[in-house]
């Protein structure tokens, strides 16, 4: 790379063309000679930087990162919002000492900088270390790539740049990973006959006697309490509360719709922490939990479970939401997605299969690269769905090294109400164990909702508790900054609303209650006020 001029090689510059200007006004030959001299002595402190950068990679600049244990809730892992700190240090074997003028980690745009360190001294034949302050906004998988750093040249008229490519991956776990959780109790007998917190109320014997009424028809024979009965004179039946263990499934909408807004502030991150609190509270209450994600089909099923592994099962489902890059579910071709990879590769590896843009990429090669880079590395191997296997592998490395891919707006005709009617089939349509759904969407792009109503009927007629959750648009929208902006705005939210009272009043009918949630409210006081909220 070229050296870059200071501010002070600028003003040299621009000083000397004063000068010379001057100079040749007046045909004063000593000035000339003065503005010559300038520009000879910037052009030889060039002419000396520009080998440097050679000589600094002949000495062998080590750069190594980490996330600090001490600012993360498991290994590899932070907490969205919070502060967390990842520890660096640069490995100086050559004998000259180094001025670093700038330090630059590129990080995507969902981690947001606290402070930058300044400027710092690398001693030869030593291990410089220093610190960076970073938090990200939202729950999901974040890579920093690299660090770029300017090495200050003689007379610090210009700086060498330098990048050290790294990656380094940090999953970014919702707010509900930082509560407090108790030690589960060990219990031998099946998940499904253990004892939660759930209060189920019931006729006949149990643990906790809750009322004594009189029979009514249909109130079972061996119901009746015979000594209330034989005391009163009257027929009494005897009703107790028992303390079981519940099924709770989440099903997320996870389309483009979801998507709109500042990473932090969109529809998705919302549901991601509503889903996360209310997992948290069920696991911590003894309940099983299991989540389906859903768009224009199933994006990931998780089954009903308990535990900390369950736990982190859901988290990393959720987490991977944020990063879809099936070729069904994002909006970029092969030729533009060869291109993102190309581009990448060069920046990091030095490899340009673009040609510098001259022709069109080297697929195969860049294919070969993307193997080898993903064989080294320790990325999981996570199914991605694409029609031919080059476009299956480059996706996969966009996984991997978080290069987020377009997605898709809007799903393709009934298809987002054909995936929720399949999900809730899949949780409540063919068992008749009682379970609770919680189901957070928009309900965009729902537009005819005959067969969502079918599941839903059955659902409920095979007894199960079923609510939503549905995520006001107009409360997660970025702020007008003009008047077209206001003005769309607002036709937005006409919609918006409309969408969400038609919903509320189709569910009404059906007896299944839903809550509208805004922005500002904690997501996972918003699961609960959806799960105990009462039809009108």
């Amino acid at each position: 790379m070229l050296p870059i001029p200071t501010p002070t090689a600028i003003l040299a510059f621009f000083g000397s063309c004063a000068v010379l200007v001057i100079g040749l006004a007046l045909q004063s030959v000593p000035v000339i000679v003065l503005a010559s001299s300038g520009f000879i002595g910037l052009g030889w402190v060039l002419a000396a930087t520009m080998p440097r950068g050679r000589r600094l990679r002949r000495q062998r600049l080590e750069f190594a990162w980490w996330l600090d244990h001490g600012t993360g809730v498991a290994s590899g892992a932070v907490v969205s919002r919070s502060p967390f700190e990842v520890r660096c240090y640069v490995r100086h074997r050559g004998t000259t000492i180094l001025d670093v003028s700038e330090l630059d980690p590129l990080t995507p745009p969902s981690v947001e900088h606290i402070g930058r360190p300044g400027p710092i001294r690398l001693d030869g034949r030593a291990r410089t270390e220093f610190v960076l302050r970073l938090t990200a906004p939202a729950a999901g998988r974040v890579v920093l790539h690299g660090l770029a750093i300017r090495v200050r040249g003689p007379l610090g008229l210009f700086d060498t740049p330098l990048y050290f490519p790294n990656p380094l991956v940090v999953k970014v776990l919702p707010r509900a990973a930082a509560g407090r959780s108790r030690a589960a109790a060990s219990m031998r007998h099946p998940s499904i006959a253990r004892a939660g917190r759930t209060i189920v109320r019931h006729r006949g014997g149990g643990t906790e006697l809750h009322e004594l009424r009189e029979l009514v028809p249909g109130d079972p024979f061996k119901s009746i309490a015979w000594k209330a009965s034989a005391r009163r004179g009257r027929l009494m039946v005897k009703e107790v509360e028992q303390e079981v263990q519940e099924t709770r499934w989440l099903l997320i909408d996870v389309s483009g719709s979801m998507r709109g807004g500042s990473i932090g502030s969109r529809k998705l991150d919302f549901a991601i922490e509503a889903a996360a609190a209310e997992a948290h509270a069920a696991l911590e209450s003894g309940d099983r939990v299991g989540l389906v994600t859903f768009d224009s089909r199933l994006v990931s099923h998780v089954s009903a479970g308990e535990g900390k592994t369950q736990r982190i099962r859901v988290y990393d489902s959720l987490l991977a939401s944020t990063e879809l890059v099936d070729e069904d579910l994002t909006d970029i071709d092969d030729e533009a997605l060869a291109t993102l990879v190309a581009r990448y590769v060069r920046q990091q590896d030095g490899i340009d299969y673009a040609r510098s843009g001259r022709g069109p990429v080297d697929v195969a090669g860049l294919v070969a690269h993307v193997k080898r880079a993903l064989a080294d590395s320790d990325a999981k191997e996570h199914p991605v769905q694409a029609h031919n296997p080059a476009s299956t592998w480059l996706r996969r490395f966009c996984q991997a090294r978080g290069l987020a891919l377009p997605h898709r707006a809007e799903p393709r005709e009934h298809a987002k109400t054909l995936a929720l009617a399949e999900a809730l089939t899949l949780v409540g349509g063919r068992t008749r164990s009682p379970v609770s759904i919680l189901i957070c969407t928009d309900f965009d792009g729902i537009h005819e909702p005959e067969p969502m109503v079918a599941a839903l009927k059955l659902v409920r007629a095979h007894g199960h508790r079923v609510a939503f959750l549905m995520p006001d648009g107009r409360a997660f929208g970025p702020d007008a900054r003009n008047a077209l902006e206001a003005d769309l705005r607002r036709i937005y939210g006409r919609n918006e609303e409309r969408r969400l009272r038609e919903a509320r009043a189709m569910l009404g009918r059906m007896g299944i209650p839903a809550w509208v949630a805004r922005g500002d409210e904690a997501p996972g006081w918003a699961a609960l006020r959806a799960r105990t909220r009462r039809v009108a």
